[in-house]
């Protein structure tokens, strides 16, 4: 069964504007929530949730003006993210496709329970339950980061579904450099959990070269919600690291170059040139493996190209897809 959660009212977010000066946390959480549900509103995305196996998934939808012809997009964020890092890049998309974009689960909306397993693959499972039981069977998948990886991990084992794999800075296959990310992981740290407003500040930082404008007092909103994520991003990340285990021991690499070989899927490779989190080398070591995959390096942009410059990320994406058959 699929539940319909409504957005917020305009008269909420007038309402809650007025209180800017002095106003509480709850007002500020208030107005953030507010804001968001407005940015989905002004695209057309509704917010839904829907069983996907073990655990119920929330995801935003717009639908298509192709009606019986569109093409559906399915968008998957990367780690401690969501499922609104796609509204901009949204917006930017033609309307004749059909955008899917889900909360995985442990994150946004979805459940996230610290007994719940994460790994990868049943991330990947869930999708395949989700996308089921929405009745669409053949779409196009793209992924950021950690969602690049699942997207790769989903194409692998459901091939006859996917349409086009476009992978955004994505995790999975490691560039001949090491990234910041990895070398601070050496030294014990791990600069995508926040834990408090430094960490927050520094995560915004190192994530994005070109992070988008979050005013007070939405900015001391955001920084909470992203600190109470902090022991079930230890959880979700313990479990992503043992995937990657996983993966290694099954071949992962060598199993992308024969099933994407085989199957002629045609693939795009995103990447900002200024990824702290992967390195941008990680491009070529993709591109050994998907000989026939198109690239595309944004100068300037760190980690999240949907979210720094969704318009022109959006354009690119666009172009890759008109040439899909």
């Amino acid at each position: 069964m699929i539940k319909i959660i409504k957005p917020l009212s305009a008269i909420a977010l007038i309402s809650s504007s007025l209180l800017f000066t002095g106003c509480t946390a709850n007002q500020q959480d208030s107005l953030f929530d507010s804001v968001i549900s407005l940015a989905r509103d002004s695209v057309g995305l509704e917010v839904k949730t829907a069983a996907a196996g073990d655990v119920d998934l929330t995801y935003m939808e717009r639908p298509s003006t192709a009606g019986d012809k569109a093409e559906t997009i399915l968008l998957l964020h990367g780690f401690s993210a969501n499922k609104d890092n796609w509204i901009r890049f949204t917006k930017a998309l033609d309307e004749k496709y059909h955008v899917i974009a889900v909360d995985l689960a442990g994150h946004g909306d979805s459940e996230k329970l610290m007994t719940t397993d994460y790994d990868l693959i049943k991330q990947a499972e869930r999708l395949d339950s989700l996308m089921t039981t929405l009745g669409i069977n053949r779409f196009h998948i793209a992924g950021n980061s950690m969602g690049g990886a699942i997207s790769a991990i989903y194409s692998l084992n459901h091939p006859d579904k996917i349409r086009s794999l476009t992978l955004i800075d994505a995790a999975g296959v490691e560039g001949s450099e090491p990234s910041e990310f990895y070398k601070a992981l050496a030294k014990g740290g791990n600069p995508l959990i926040a834990t408090d407003e430094e960490s927050f500040e520094y995560r915004m930082n190192f994530t994005m070269s070109q992070p988008p404008l979050l005013p007070w007092p939405l900015r001391p909103a955001f920084v909470r919600k992203t600190m109470a994520r902090a022991a079930i991003n230890e959880k979700i990340f313990s479990d992503m690291i043992a995937t990657k285990q996983r993966l290694i021991d099954n071949n992962f690499h060598q199993s992308i170059e024969t099933t994407i070989a085989e199957r002629k899927l045609p693939t795009l490779i995103m990447w900002g040139k200024e990824d702290r989190v992967l390195d941008v080398s990680a491009v070529a070591a993709f591109k050994q493996i998907i000989p026939e995959a198109s690239v595309h390096i944004f100068e300037g942009v760190g980690h999240l190209p949907m979210v720094e410059i969704p318009n022109e990320s959006a354009e690119v994406y666009q172009q890759f897809l008109s040439t899909v058959e």
